[in-house]
């Protein structure tokens, strides 16, 4: 008899045992230590601007020079933006006109030959630097002048002595004296006369039609306030033999500062959605425009297409607004245009483009339930068979 009760206690441990084992690994939760889970004030700390400021060096958001480029005596602004600095330095050291400040500040530099200055910002945790190069042309620099109307380069001339009867010649021009950054390359050109070989660069870049003999082909617009470099060399001899000489010496001009004018078109003003508007909603989607004075009828027309060839919605309105309740595609360019219909049609406004929001991403599907290993199984059925023997013992010892 003490024999029976003592395999039945053995067997009631295991079977304690092996039901906590599988519990806990079957149906426990994982939780994290009280000392290692964040506090809840730890987690409403996340506008603590104080510390990002001590943990991070300060960014340098802009630092630039207008114009990069002066005459001599001339002057120069710096600005510069910045954040998170304590203090900003400027080397070479300047002369301060007391309106620079640490965040964002101006200061007007004179220097006499062409200067490097460093912008250096720093703070408790380290300090960013940034450059900016302001060049002091010669009195030999030709200075172009800037349309003030349209803000464009006039017309640059350019002359050269003629070498061993050339026919054909190239000319460059480039933003740096190594012409590594070049934004104007003629190719092959013959010019109006071999004797006298000579050649134009278009007032901003555009050539009149017909064009010169003279005239070099079309290129971009030479930006104010800047300083361009240019050099020609031989490309075709007067026998017709193609030949490439060396370089000339390098010339350089400087185009003046300025600032295009622009005069608003005539007609209704569009305002909202603002043009080349990006994340524009699909549905609704509100326009609105300035009234035409007088007019007591509008025609709104919104399209795939600038040439409003594939029609969206063509609507007539009394007010100076329209809201498209219909549902448009997303991440699609649109273009849209009103015109004053009564007491009289009047002249299509300017043609305004938007694009929509990006289609949203797909919701995830949730994660299935965490499957039960197999050593789990294994030890309930383990504990199954242990709980049959008990039953087992237990009749057989009550018999006895």
């Amino acid at each position: 008899m003490k024999k029976h009760h003592r395999y039945c206690a053995l067997i009631a441990v295991l079977l304690v045992v092996l039901t906590g084992a599988v519990s806990g690994c079957v149906g426990g939760s994982q939780e994290v230590p009280a000392e290692l889970a964040p506090s809840p004030a730890s987690l409403d700390d996340t506008d603590d601007t104080d510390g990002l400021s001590a943990s991070y060096p300060p960014v340098i958001d802009s630092f630039i020079a207008s114009p990069e480029t002066i005459g001599p005596g001339k002057s120069a602004t710096l600005s510069w933006e910045v954040s998170g600095a304590t203090t900003v330095t400027i080397h070479p050291a300047i002369e301060s006109t007391s309106s620079g400040g640490v965040e964002r500040g101006v200061e007007q530099v004179s220097p006499t030959v062409t200067t490097t200055y460093t912008l250096t910002a720093a703070n408790e945790a380290g300090s960013n630097t940034k450059f900016v190069t302001v060049t002091v042309g010669t009195s030999e620099d030709t200075v172009i002048g800037c349309d003030p109307v349209s803000g464009r380069n006039q017309e640059v001339d350019f002359t050269w002595e003629q070498f061993c009867l050339a026919s054909q010649y190239q000319v460059q021009i480039a933003k740096d004296p190594g012409f590594t950054l070049i934004v104007f390359d003629s190719g092959a050109f013959a010019p109006a006369s071999a004797t006298s070989p000579a050649a134009y660069y278009p007032a901003g870049g555009a050539i009149a039609s017909p064009a010169q003999a003279s005239a070099i082909a079309s290129g971009p617009t030479l930006q104010a306030g800047h300083t361009y470099y240019w050099r020609v060399r031989v490309r075709q001899a007067a026998t017709g033999q193609m030949i490439l000489s060396p370089w000339s010496d390098v010339k350089s001009f400087t185009v003046e500062s300025g600032l295009p004018a622009s005069t608003p078109y005539y007609g209704a003003q569009l305002l909202h959605p603002d043009n080349g508007c990006i994340g524009c909603p699909v549905s609704p989607l509100a326009f609105s425009w300035s009234p035409s004075k007088g007019t007591t009828r509008y025609e709104f027309i919104l399209a795939n297409d600038a040439g409003f060839s594939d029609i969206v919605a063509d609507a007539e309105v009394t007010t100076t607004a329209y809201q498209h309740e219909g549902t448009l595609a997303y991440s699609t360019s649109y273009f849209w245009r009103v015109m004053a219909l009564e007491p009289a049609p009047g002249d299509w406004s300017a043609v305004y483009t938007f694009q929509t929001v990006a289609a949203p991403a797909a919701e995830p599907a949730p994660a299935p339930p965490p499957a039960t290993p197999l050593w789990a199984w294994i030890t309930i059925a383990v504990g199954g068979v242990l709980v049959i023997a008990v039953l087992v013992l237990t009749l057989t010892v009550r018999r006895v």
